[in-house]
């Protein structure tokens, strides 16, 4: 049975948020963030965290389902309070930053300002 974690709606895509992809890296950011740091993010709301992301929990973004390989050690922390975390499509086993959150599947080829971001156990 699938246990949803944190949901939050899509706001906008920042219109420098694709230049990430190219490090395979996404930023997610609540509605809340700075104008200059939302130009480089997906902005999202309606997120409420109601316990800390795991590596056994998979994220469902743009249509895809990824696994979570690691994860940072501030990640759940950011994502409770600031709505913040970094997606990081490399299948790594150890967080390479505090804020990270690392996935197992390919990197999103299109970013659309709709749908919404899921965390999820089964």
């Amino acid at each position: 049975m699938r246990r949803i974690i944190w949901q939050a709606t899509i706001s906008t895509v920042g219109e420098n948020a694709a230049l990430f992809l190219a490090e395979k890296r996404l930023i997610l950011f609540s509605d809340n963030a700075p104008k200059d740091i939302g130009d480089y993010c997906i902005t999202h709301h309606d997120g409420e965290l109601i316990q800390p992301v795991s590596v056994q929990q998979k994220i469902t973004l743009f249509g895809i389902t990824y696994s979570i390989s690691a994860i940072g050690d501030v990640a759940s922390q950011n994502l409770k309070e600031l709505g913040h975390i970094t997606l990081l499509f490399d299948g790594a086993e150890k967080a390479e930053l505090p804020g990270t959150v690392h996935l197992i599947g390919p990197i999103p080829t299109t970013l659309s300002a709709q749908g919404n971001i899921t965390i999820f156990e089964e």
